[in-house]
């Protein structure tokens, strides 16, 4: 095998790898197109929670026929215990959808969207994203679409599940179904406090740091400084869970500079 050969094989399982979060169950290795307005909101995309009130539009990038349901689960609810196992919350269950007879653009994707011709009252209507300020403060909003023409068991099945939101599973919903999960996707939301909270205690403590730092060097009257430089920590995971850093920034290490005439006071150089 030539190397092009592997690393399009590479990229292409990490495409396959994208539409539904690492781990997910059930999961599917084709995109289901999501968009809020004009902003997509595919494969792990973090989105403000403002931009998620209300439901998104949906679609493939291929026409489909018959009749689909998309269902919606928060599988990062907080556990009741510290430690233990995250929960999954139902946030969206509709069914009588249908593929459009022609393609349109959403959010600059061409697909053909999936809509309700029918009106058909939703299973579980859509509530929108709200992660608490709890770990993990970054929740994963995954989406599936599954195929439910001319099948009453399956129909029966969702409506069943539908009805109660907390503690769902998608996995055993799915298996009870008896279908596959066609297409998936999954977004972000992150809780606004717990960012706020992060970005004000990082700078508070770069602050400080930095405040330290040229104190400590000033009073060692050495005629020369060891500057040191703070950047705050604001990464996260592929999965969209946040890297913990306590509230405290990475030290970078510096230059001092002496300045002439001033004997040994010495400044410090911060990097933000």
């Amino acid at each position: 095998m030539s190397i092009s050969s592997v690393l399009l094989a590479v990229a292409l399982a990490g495409v396959a790898n994208a539409v539904t979060p690492s781990g997910f169950q059930p999961s599917s290795t084709s995109d289901l197109v999501v968009a809020f307005g004009n902003t997509l909101a595919t494969n792990g995309k973090n989105l403000p929670r403002d931009s998620t009130l209300t439901a998104p539009t949906i679609g493939t990038t291929q026409k489909l026929f018959g009749t689909y349901a998309v269902i919606m689960v928060d599988p990062d609810i907080p556990p009741q215990v510290a430690g233990g196992p995250t929960g999954q919350l139902l946030h969206w269950m509709q069914t009588g959808l249908e593929s459009a007879n022609s393609s349109t653009t959403l959010a600059g994707e061409t697909v053909f969207e999936l809509t309700n011709p029918t009106k058909v009252a939703a299973v579980a209507a859509y509530a929108a994203p709200n992660p608490p300020n709890r770990s993990p403060t970054t929740h994963r909003y995954t989406q599936m679409l599954v195929n439910t023409t001319g099948n009453s068991t399956v129909l029966s099945t969702l409506q069943q599940a539908g009805a109660t939101r907390q503690n769902f599973s998608a996995a055993n919903v799915v298996a009870k179904a008896g279908v596959k999960v066609l297409f998936g996707n999954s977004f972000d939301v992150t809780n606004a406090n717990a960012s706020a909270a992060s970005g004000t205690g990082s700078a508070a403590s770069s602050t400080a740091r930095a405040t330290t730092t040229a104190s400590r060097t000033s009073s060692a009257g050495s005629g020369s400084a060891s500057g040191t430089g703070v950047r705050g920590n604001g990464t996260a995971t592929s999965t969209g869970r946040p890297i913990s850093t306590g509230g405290a920034a990475n030290l970078k290490s510096g230059s001092g500079a002496m300045i002439a005439g001033l004997g040994a006071l010495a400044a410090a150089v911060v990097y933000l």
